[in-house]
Formats: structure tokens, C-alpha cells, sequence
């Protein structure tokens, strides 16, 4: 199908017609701004096709602000190699007309035989949608849908097939598709499709079977259970019955009598013993008193010589502590006055150091103002210097270009002369001394060669006047070229202000020595003051200050007059005084020391002395004699009383070591527990007795083993339902395989003639790349070379820029193939490539150029530059 004409009127923007017509039968390329209408060209076009005449829903094709007129659209086309004209007019003046090779059809029969031809159809009511656009909704891209190729796809998929071949069709439309969707039907009846996990009946049979054999296994322990109750029954009875008879608690409880009376025998000896511990303690604790009092009073006439020792031990001490103390009394004088000097010597040594260096400082500050005060008187000469040069330089320079306007006009003024001179008649003149001869009332004398252009008088004194007329046909011409160069020369030299253009060379030389010697200048000014001349007086200013203030504070400083001073210095001197300081530290503590041990001497003098009379005193009591002998018989009688104490404890002890009595007292205990247990256990057993008999009538009226029998034919029907099951899944899910590989490899081969189209064009955009088309006859998975290697990707993962370019190769695909089957086909590209650089849309412009030899292509495009090399002249919409 290739268009040949298009007219619109009435048609939205365009109320005026707008005709376009001789359409190549390759490519078209449309070129617009914005807003200009190419959007609206393309949608004409889908309108007269794609709606109906006498549909109600196109008030948007109405021109803006009238909705009275007529939208029309009228296009003249090749379709199948026979002419076709067809003319559709909407809402107020409805009419559709197509004509084919001169046959003629209109209204709806008319739209209808179009859509067939063309591969698409019509909505039931209303505007026409994109899922009823087919074959020309796929390869008419609307604006800003290029990269949207799945939805078109499938609206267009049965044309696509039917242009594959009847095989495809077969495959997806006949029996050979209905007996695979029968089989995944009754497959996916018993298996999820995903996972292949049973499902419906199948796991139904699995959660029943599995559910009837845990009753079972629940069953057989009840019934097991029930069995070892009965058994466990009779053994209880029978222990019951024989303990009832033989009482054996009774015993036991005679014999816990007979345990607790040994106990408390045992008891009563005990504590006679413990009573006897106790006075036996009690006498032992006096003698040991008793004891202690003689000691005491023999240790205090001991104590008197111990006494009188320390006491001339401790006066000894106290002597030479105080001798010591005596000598670092003078010593420590000595260090605070070698301290009191060393310090005054760091004082005068600090102060003679201080005012050397302020005397420094003023020499260097001196120094240094001196040095910037004459980098300053310097830079201030080379900075009038320098504003004079440029002031010079600035006088002597001549605006932009002139001095070259000068040459190139002195330099045609002299090609003038020279044509001049070349065409004028020449005169030489060789003359006396004595002749007086005038050319134009110009004297001339001695030799002398002139060139007249015109008419000019020779005047000869004595001999009267020639006339020289210049033969030359350009003379008048040649001298209005030099006239005219000449006064043009001469503007330029009083624009410039000289007299010729040697004058003007030599003001540019000087202009150009001005501009150097100022460059030169300012370079010696940057040396004098690098940060400028202000900068550097600012510098000047405060550093006189600094040194101003360095004067007065040497001149408030005491000048050094101690001859030591003057030739310690501040380290010898400081060092000096931490050593007299560290001499008076060690005195101070070995005084304090002294001191201390003194008085530590004198407290343990006066100590002993006191510790002495206290000793003297208690010897001298009247009473000790007394009380000594009086303690002695005490000890003789409290010594008798515990040697008695001592045997008649030794008797009860003994009498216990016959007596165990942690025995005794666990035999009660253990005689105690047994009758218990014993009692417990026989009133326990027959609590179980009567429990367990009822529990057994209640089991025995369930009749389990009847209702295991039952569940167990059930559990067999229902596995035998399971295996039948499990048999035909797997079957069913093993053919499903069979069915999908073999019919995938036959859509594989039949869809070989798209998958060679799509290959043609991808070997052009991406150059060793592959593509895979999937059965919906989309672009899957796409294989090409990367920074890092081969790299694949579904169509879907690629960018919005490379959806679009793949978008538009797709199509150009679906086109060859359409075209191969006797298809018509056109490409329409709204700005379609609108999301592709540069470097891509150089490759699809190949794509495009090489499908144009098969295809008429509509390209719409705001940007011109971009298609200037498309190999067609880009038409603009007028």
C-alpha cells in the first residue's frame, strides 16, 4: 500500500484545506516545530480509516472553537498495484466513498471492504479502539509509543499468523491446541501448573489416605492400650487381695514403737553428758583465771628491769636525735641565702636577656622599615613611570584594523598610480639652467620625468605654449580610481593622525615600545611591591609604628649593670637556681626529719619514765603478798574440782559410745515412711482398681477392634483411589511435556521467516547481536556484545530508548513478513525516535533507508538536523 495523496479540511488545526501530495514510494520525511500539525496529519489518516463516517464519537477532529464544519479527509492510494481513492467525511455532512481500480463502494459496505484488505476492524459503538486496529495499529506509531510493542502485537496477532503460513494457524487454533489445553486442563486438575505439587482430587485421596492411617495407627494403640489394662487389672486385684490378708502396715507400725522408745532412752543420756560438758567447761575457765592472775603478778616484777632498759634506751635516742637536729639548723640558713642569691641572679640574668633582645628587635625593625622605606621611594618612581608608558601607549595606539585598512588602501592607491601611469602619456624633460619652463602652472627645472592624464599647457618663456592632449581610452577611469583610492588614503590618515603611512608604522613601533617599557615597568614595580604600591606604604606605615613602640619599650627597660649578669646566661642561670632551689628543698626535709625524730625521741622518753612509775607503784602495794597467796589456794581448790568434773564426764561418755543415736533416729524415720508407702499403696491400688474397671467398660462398649476393621477397608479403598490418581498425574504431566516440546520446536520453525526479518534489521542496529522471538510473535530475549562480553536481556529490561529503536525495528519486521504473504503495508513514524541519541539514530536511519526499498515510510519529525542525512529532502506542511 503506498499513499499518493492526501487532502484535509475541516480537520482540527488545519480549517483551511492542506493538500500533500507526490508521496514518494520510499521514504517521506515530514519536517515541522511543534504545534505545527504533524501529529495531525498522522491521525487523519488513522481517522479515515479506523472510525466510522456516521460515528458520533469524533467531536475531537472538529476544528477549535467550531463545531459546525465538516472534518474531511480524502486520500489517493496504491493498494496491490491498483489505484484507490477514498473520501470520508464526519459528523454534519456524513458520507464514505472508496474507489478501487474504478469500482466503486460507499458507507459502511465501504469501510468494511477496506478493513478486510487492510487487516482490521471496527468497534461495535463509538470510536474505534486500539484492539480493533490490527496490521495498520501496528505499523501506525502514534506519538510516544514506539517502545509500546506487546498490546499492538496481539491485536494484530491473527493477521501476523495468517501471513506465517496455515501451519501456525493449525497449531494455535485447531485440534492440535485443544488437545494440549485438554491435557493441561486435566493435568493441572491434579498437579499446580507451577510447581507440579498435587492438587483437587489428587490431594484430596493423599490428605484422606494419610488422615485414615493416623486414625488406624490411633486405633491399634487404643486397642493395644485397652489389651495391657486388662492384664495390668488382674495384677492389681490379685496384690489387693494378698495385702488385705497379710496387713503387712500392722508390722511395721509395732516395730516404729519399739525405735522411737530406743530413741528416747538414748536422748536422756545425751543430755546428761552435755550437762556435765558444761561444768567441766565452766571449771576449766576458772583455773585458767586463776592461773592468769599469779602470771600477771610475776610478769610485773619481770617488767621492772624491762622497764628501766627502755627508759635508757629511749633517753639515748632522744640525745641523738636532738644532735642531728642541731646540725641542719645551720645548714638550712645556708641554703636560703645560696637560694635568695641564685634567684636575684636569674632575675638580673632575665632582664639583662630581655633587654638584648629588644635592643635586636629595634636594630632589625630599624633594618627593616629602612629597606621597605626604599623598596617604596623606588616603586613610587616606577609607578609614575609606568602610569606615564601606558599613558603614552594609549595615545599612541590606533583603533582596531585601521592601520591595516591604511596598507591595504596604500597599497591600492599605488596599483592606481601604477595603472595610471601605465596608460598616461609620459614626459621627460632635460632642461638648461637658464630655461624657464611651467607645467600647469608648475615651474619645472634640470631632468624631470611627468605623467599627464588630461589635457595640460606646457608654458616656454621667449617661446610661448604647447599643449599636451593623453591619447589613452581609461585614462578619465584610471584617474577616478586614483582620485578615488587617494582620498580615501588621505580620510585614513587624518583619522589616524599622520601623514603617511610611514608616520603610522612608527607610531605603532612606538606604541609597541611604550606598551613593553610599560610591561617592563610594571614587572620592577611587582619586585618593588608584589602586593601593590598602597599595600606597600600600608606595610611601611606599620612597621614604623612597630618600631616606634619597640624605642619606647627598650628605652623603659633598665639597661644591665651586673657584670655576673651580664655574662651568665638565662639557661646557666635558671639552672644554677633550681639546684640552690633543690639544695633547700633536701635541708628543709632533713630538718623537718630532725625535728620529727626529736620529738618522736622526747614522747618516748616521757613514756618510759611514766610506764617505769606505774611498774615501781604496783610493787609497792602493802596488799600484793596477800592477794598472791590467796589466788594460790584458790587455784589448789578450783584445780580439785575439775579433776572431778573431768571423771564423771569421762563415765558418760563411755556410756554414749554404747548409743548410736543418728541410727536410732533414722530407724524411726525409716520405720515411719515404710508404713506409710505401705498404707498409701494399698489405698493407691485400689483407686487404680476402680478406675481402671470403668475405663475398661467404657472401651469394651466401643467396639474398637470392629472400628479398626472398618477403617482399615476404608484405608485400602482410598490408597488404591491415591496410586490410580498418582498414575494418571504423572502420565498426564509427562505427555503435557511431550506435547509443549514438540509443539515449541514446530512454532520454532514456523517461525522462522519473522525471526529472519528481525535478524536482517538487528545485524544493522546492534552488529553481531541475536533476538528470540517468543510464540506471541514478540521480541524476547535479546543477545548482544557489551563492555564486559556477551550480555542478554528480555526486550521488556532494555531502556525506554532502546524499547523505542527495537519498537520500530519490530515493526519493520512484521512489515517484510506481511509483505512476503501479498500483505499491504505502510509505516507511519510520529516522531518515533525521540528517545534515541545520536550515535543510534545513525544506525536506524540505515534500518529505515534499507526498508524504504521495500516499504513507503511516513516519518514525522520536529528536529531537521537530525534527519539531514536520510538521503531524502525533508517537506515541510505547506
Amino acid at each position: 500500500m503506498k499513499l499518493k495523496r492526501l487532502r484535509i479540511e475541516n480537520f482540527k488545526r488545519f480549517r483551511a484545506p492542506l493538500e500533500l501530495s507526490g508521496l514518494a514510494d520510499g521514504l517521506n520525511l515530514f519536517v515541522a516545530p511543534n504545534e505545527s500539525g504533524k501529529s495531525t496529519v498522522a491521525e487523519a489518516v488513522r481517522a479515515a480509516f479506523f472510525e466510522r463516517h456516521k460515528s458520533r464519537s469524533v467531536g475531537s477532529l472538529l476544528p477549535w472553537s467550531d463545531s459546525s464544519t465538516t472534518p474531511t479527509v480524502e486520500i489517493e492510494f496504491e493498494l496491490g498495484g491498483k489505484s484507490a481513492r477514498l473520501t470520508k467525511a464526519f459528523l454534519s455532512k456524513k458520507r464514505c466513498e472508496l474507489s478501487i481500480d474504478g469500482k466503486s463502494l460507499d458507507a459502511t459496505a465501504a469501510e468494511d471492504h477496506l478493513g478486510g484488505l487492510l487487516g482490521f476492524g471496527f468497534a461495535g459503538k463509538g470510536a474505534n479502539s486500539p484492539e480493533h486496529m490490527g496490521i495498520p495499529g501496528l505499523l501506525w506509531i502514534k506519538q510516544g509509543t514506539s517502545h509500546e510493542i506487546s498490546k499492538v502485537v496481539s491485536f494484530a496477532s491473527d493477521h501476523l499468523r495468517n501471513a506465517l503460513g496455515g501451519s501456525l494457524g493449525e497449531l494455535t487454533a485447531t485440534s492440535g491446541d485443544a488437545v494440549i489445553k485438554t491435557v493441561e486442563a486435566e493435568r493441572n486438575e491434579l498437579l499446580t501448573p507451577s510447581t507440579g505439587a498435587p492438587r483437587g482430587p489428587f490431594l484430596e485421596a493423599i490428605n484422606r489416605r494419610s488422615a485414615l492411617e493416623t486414625e488406624l495407627e490411633a486405633l491399634r494403640k487404643d486397642i493395644e492400650a485397652y489389651r495391657t489394662s486388662v492384664d495390668r487389672l488382674e495384677g492389681l486385684r490379685l496384690d489387693h487381695k494378698r495385702d488385705d490378708i497379710a496387713r503387712p502396715w500392722t508390722v511395721l507400725r509395732e516395730q516404729l514403737a519399739t525405735a522411737q522408745m530406743r530413741l528416747d532412752e538414748a536422748k536422756g543420756l545425751s543430755e546428761k553428758k552435755a550437762a556435765q560438758d558444761a561444768v567441766l567447761k565452766q571449771a576449766t575457765l576458772h583455773v585458767g583465771a586463776l592461773r592468769g592472775q599469779l602470771q600477771a603478778m610475776e610478769r610485773d616484777e619481770e617488767a621492772l628491769g624491762l622497764r628501766e632498759t627502755n627508759l635508757g634506751a629511749a633517753q639515748e635516742c632522744l640525745r641523738m636525735a636532738q644532735s642531728q637536729l642541731q646540725a641542719w639548723e645551720p645548714r638550712l640558713a645556708a641554703a636560703v641565702e645560696a637560694d635568695v642569691r641564685a634567684r636575684g641572679r636569674l632575675h638580673a640574668t632575665r632582664q639583662t636577656a630581655a633587654y638584648v633582645a629588644q635592643a635586636r628587635t629595634v636594630a632589625g625593625l630599624t633594618t627593616h622599615v629602612a629597606a621597605i622605606e626604599q623598596s617604596r621611594g623606588k616603586a613610587q618612581v616606577e609607578q609614575d613611570k609606568l602610569t606615564q608608558l601606558q599613558t603614552d601607549a594609549q595615545a599612541l595606539a590606533m583603533p582596531a584594523g585601521e592601520l591595516k585598512r591604511l596598507r591595504d588602501c596604500s597599497e591600492a592607491l599605488r596599483a592606481a598610480q601604477a595603472r595610471l601611469d601605465a596608460a598616461s602619456t609620459a614626459l621627460e624633460f632635460e632642461l638648461l639652467p637658464s630655461a624657464k619652463v611651467w607645467m600647469a602652472e608648475a615651474e619645472v627645472r634640470g631632468s624631470k620625468r611627468l605623467t599627464v592624464v588630461a589635457r595640460t599647457a606646457i608654458d616656454i618663456e621667449g617661446v610661448g605654449r604647447i599643449s599636451v592632449l593623453p591619447g589613452g581610452e581609461d585614462l578619465e577611469s584610471l584617474a577616478s580610481d586614483r582620485d578615488r583610492e587617494r582620498d580615501k588614503h588621505a580620510s585614513i590618515l587624518q583619522l589616524l593622525g599622520v601623514t603617511s603611512l610611514a608616520a603610522a608604522d612608527e607610531r605603532e613601533r612606538l606604541q609597541a615600545q611604550r606598551a613593553a617599557e610599560a610591561k617592563a615597568s610594571a614587572e620592577v614595580l611587582a619586585a618593588h611591591a608584589p602586593k601593590g604600591l598602597a599595600a606597600l606604604v600600608a606595610e611601611v606605615g606599620a612597621q614604623t609604628a612597630k618600631l616606634t613602640e619597640a624605642r619606647i619599650l627598650l628605652e623603659a627597660m633598665v639597661a644591665p649593670t651586673d657584670a655576673e649578669a651580664s655574662v651568665l646566661t638565662v639557661s646557666q642561670a635558671e639552672s644554677e637556681e633550681s639546684a640552690a632551689r633543690a639544695a633547700l628543698a633536701g635541708a628543709s626535709l632533713e630538718l623537718n626529719e630532725a625535728k620529727l625524730a626529736a620529738s618522736e625521741a622526747s614522747a618516748k622518753v616521757k613514756a618510759a619514765e611514766e610506764e617505769l612509775a606505774a611498774v615501781k607503784a604496783t610493787l609497792s602495794d602493802l596488799r600484793r603478798a596477800e592477794m598472791k597467796a590467796e589466788t594460790s589456794q584458790a587455784l589448789t581448790d578450783a584445780l580439785a574440782h575439775q579433776t572431778t568434773a573431768q571423771s564423771r564426764a569421762a563415765e558418760l561418755t563411755g556410756q554414749l559410745q554404747t548409743v548410736n543415736l543418728p541410727v536410732l533416729q533414722q530407724d524411726v524415720e525409716r520405720l515411719d515412711r515404710s508404713a506409710k508407702q505401705v498404707e498409701a499403696a494399698h489405698a493407691q491400688r485400689a483407686s487404680d482398681i476402680t478406675r481402671l474397671e470403668a475405663d475398661l467398660e467404657a472401651k469394651g462398649a466401643l467396639g474398637l477392634e470392629e472400628v479398626a476393621a472398618e477403617k482399615q477397608r476404608e484405608f485400602e479403598q482410598v490408597d488404591r483411589r491415591r496410586a490410580e490418581l498418582d498414575r494418571r498425574a504423572k502420565a498426564l504431566d509427562h505427555l503435557l511435556k511431550l506435547l509443549t516440546e514438540k509443539r515449541l520446536a514446530l512454532a520454532r520453525r514456523l517461525r522462522a521467516p519473522l525471526q529472519k526479518h528481525l535478524n536482517h534489521y538487528l545485524q544493522i542496529l546492534f552488529p553481531g547481536a541475536s533476538i528470540e522471538v517468543s510464540e506471541d510473535l514478540l521480541p524476547g530475549l535479546i543477545t548482544r556484545e557489551g563492555s564486559n562480553g556477551a550480555e542478554s536481556g528480555e526486550f521488556e529490561d532494555l531502556s525506554v530508548g532502546a524499547r523505542e529503536q527495537m519498537g520500530v525495528v519490530a515493526r519493520l519486521a512484521y512489515a517484510d513478513l506481511l509483505k512476503a504473504a501479498g500483505k499491504p503495508t505502510l509505516l507511519i513514524l510520529d516522531d518515533a525516535l525521540v528517545h534515541t541519541d545520536e550515535k543510534r539514530l545513525g544506525q536506524m536511519k540505515r534500518v529505515l533507508y534499507d526498508a524504504a526499498a521495500r516499504h513507503q515510510i511516513l516519518i514525522f519529525s520536529c528536529h531537521a538536523q537530525a534527519w539531514s542525512d536520510l538521503g531524502v529532502a525533508p517537506r515541510s506542511l505547506g
